[in-house]
């Protein structure tokens, strides 16, 4: 017995080193990523039987595993921990709500195909297109749109469900442009952010013509109010906003579909207002901790780089958007009639949201399951 232990422990220490190695030459920030990139892959097994996911985990904990990784790259931080414990929170809901997330894709597969049929390729493009089509109700099933912070489902990996019962925020928004623009096969991920709240440390100089409509009644301004009060500490550490983080032909940006703002990336912290005055703070990391899955195309890396391009300017988005507009305004009628098109899946996601309910719900539902 005692010799078995003692084998299993140089196994455990020579597998330490080795991994060792990989993290050997990257910063504090690029360790941190590549370990809760190998964390998230621990007990991953690939499961072709859903349409939605392609891999479940294994409900055996593989300590050692874990213990290698973490002493290995040697971060002295408990959010390794964190991150295994997340790595699999979506799955969860995603079982529960298996068929709407079908016809969630087919929404989107469908607007995909709008897009080619207006010739739209980019990823601005695309991203002004959705963020006109969110705004004006076309992911809606009333087609009627408003920005509202109570009532959410607050559904982990669906906060875009939001938007289709005709309401929603900042990562429903964030969600949805990232799971279009991941259909339309282009690169990006979810990224939280910190958007200063002072007076005037941010502006716009120019608002793509999109009217926005908001329903925030008085206890919800006044809670938002002592949240930021009180929790400004962990509003400063966590963020407080969501936006889409984009790259094409090497180059990133942001795209924030709440505010119609696009922001270029000046490094692995700080994005830029391209239409206005002022910065983001960004939190590729923290984004990772609270969603796994937030980044698929390994965009985090680049980011940690530091050697980010910047990918537009002022006059360039100005143009782009003018220029989708006035397709938009010639073809309206096919926007009409791709609406049309996914009406029912809408309608069976708006009901099966209804009859299951939210986060909590939802939880209790898979149980019964």
């Amino acid at each position: 017995m005692k010799e078995k232990k003692e084998k299993n422990t140089d196994e455990i220490e020579k597998k330490i080193e080795e991994l060792k190695q990989e993290f050997k030459f990257l910063t504090k920030a690029q360790k941190e990523l590549l370990l809760y990139r190998k964390i998230v892959e621990i007990g991953k097994i690939e499961d072709n039987s859903k349409g939605f996911n392609s891999f479940r985990y294994s409900q055996d904990i593989n300590s050692d595993e874990l213990l290698c990784l973490i002493k290995a790259a040697d971060i002295g931080s408990i959010k390794p921990l964190v991150v295994y414990v997340m790595r699999d929170h979506k799955l969860k809901y995603q079982e529960v709500y298996e068929e709407s997330l079908i016809r969630y894709n087919n929404v989107l597969e469908n607007y995909k195909k709008l897009a080619q049929e207006l010739d739209i390729n980019s990823s601005l493009d695309l991203s002004h297109l959705l963020t006109y089509m969110l705004w004006n109700g076309y992911f809606s099933v009333n087609k009627k749109h408003f920005y509202k912070l109570q009532e959410r489902l607050m559904l982990p990996g669906m906060y875009s469900f939001d938007v289709i019962k005709g309401k929603g925020v900042c990562l429903a928004y964030a969600e949805l442009l990232n799971n279009y623009l991941s259909i339309c096969e282009k690169d990006s991920s979810i990224l939280i952010c910190k958007v200063p709240t002072k007076k005037n440390a941010i502006s716009c100089d120019y608002r793509p013509k999109i009217e926005r409509n908001t329903k925030i009644n008085i206890s919800s301004r006044v809670f938002s109010s002592l949240m930021g009060f009180f929790l400004g500490g962990l509003i400063n550490k966590f963020g407080n906003h969501a936006i889409t983080l984009i790259e094409e032909n090497g180059n990133m940006y942001a795209y924030d579909p709440t505010n119609l703002y696009v922001l270029n990336i000046k490094n692995s912290s700080t994005a830029s207002i391209i239409n206005g005055k002022g910065e983001f703070q960004i939190k590729p990391l923290m984004t990772f901790i609270i969603d796994s899955n937030s980044d698929p195309n390994h965009l985090y890396e680049k980011l940690l780089s530091e050697n980010v391009k910047s990918a537009l300017s002022r006059k360039e988005f100005i143009f782009s958007f003018e220029n989708l507009i006035e397709i938009i305004n010639k073809n309206i009628s096919l926007l009409d009639d791709a609406y049309d098109n996914i009406h029912k899946d809408l309608e069976y996601i708006d009901r099966q949201t209804d009859e299951i309910g939210g986060s909590y719900k939802a939880l209790k539902k898979r149980k019964t399951i």
